[in-house]
């Protein structure tokens, strides 16, 4: 990139995205399709944790075909988290599939991000408590004052500022970039240049709602349906009850 765009510049793009470039969802549904017609044997996990890659490969794809349509390249680089202590919101369902992916890792991955998220618990216990206590439903200004609890995301190694399961990393986490220059991120705890592709969320939770629908009879189904796709939570609240729930 030889030049960062301004805030002013952004939203003439944003302007064009809208007019021209949101996505119909189409590539979703292709996908769950896609999914569905895979005929080699596979347990209920397996088939789980490569829905959630797969649809969240989708979403990556989505941005990379708009991004390419009005010709941007995200400023964010790797060891760059300053969005990584935003607050991160999500459904049961999809917290639950975190998790199944971190149980389907070979065992001495699995055995690290464990011990990583037990000591995060135990590191930000207090922290935790008060900034998952935010109401994000009715205070308009949850995220900033989440964000000045400087709570990190479960998933974050500090030391290194890169993600555990970058693979499986959450939509907001995706769907959040910038195309300014990187200091606004530093600057700011919530700055107004970065732009959202949450109009993606919608497509992924539907096509995510349509495999578990489809799944519904199956023996090994644990999930909650439809109170998962419709429980939202803060991560670090949900991955708690998860982790003592299988410990």
């Amino acid at each position: 990139m030889s030049h960062y765009l301004s805030y002013e510049d952004m939203l003439k793009i944003c302007e064009k995205i809208n007019e021209k470039f949101i996505p119909d969802g189409e590539s979703f549904f292709e996908k769950v399709e896609e999914l569905f017609n895979i005929d080699e044997p596979v347990t209920f996990q397996q088939f789980m944790v490569t829905t959630l890659k797969e649809l969240l490969s989708v979403v990556d794809e989505e941005i990379k075909k708009i991004e390419q349509s009005v010709n941007i390249e995200p400023s964010c680089y790797k060891g760059c988290a300053y969005c990584c202590y935003f607050p991160i919101i999500v459904t049961k369902a999809e917290a639950k599939l975190m998790i199944e992916y971190i149980n389907s890792l070979p065992n001495d991955e699995k055995q690290e991000i464990l011990e990583h998220l037990n000591h995060y618990f135990k590191t930000y216990h207090d922290k935790i408590l008060k900034a998952c206590s935010i109401h994000f439903e009715d205070d308009r200004s949850f995220k900033e004052s989440y964000i000045r609890k400087q709570l990190p995301c479960p998933f974050l190694d500090t030391k290194t500022n890169t993600c555990k399961v970058y693979e499986v990393r959450p939509i907001p986490c995706r769907t959040y970039l910038n195309y300014c220059h990187p200091a606004v991120c530093a600057e700011n705890d919530v700055p107004k240049e970065p732009f959202s592709y949450e109009f993606l969320y919608t497509f992924y939770i539907q096509a995510l709602n349509e495999v578990l629908q489809e799944l519904i009879e199956e023996e090994e189904f644990h999930f909650e349906y439809p109170n998962d796709f419709i429980t939202y939570d803060y991560l670090p609240n949900l991955l708690s009850e998860y982790l003592k729930a299988d410990s």
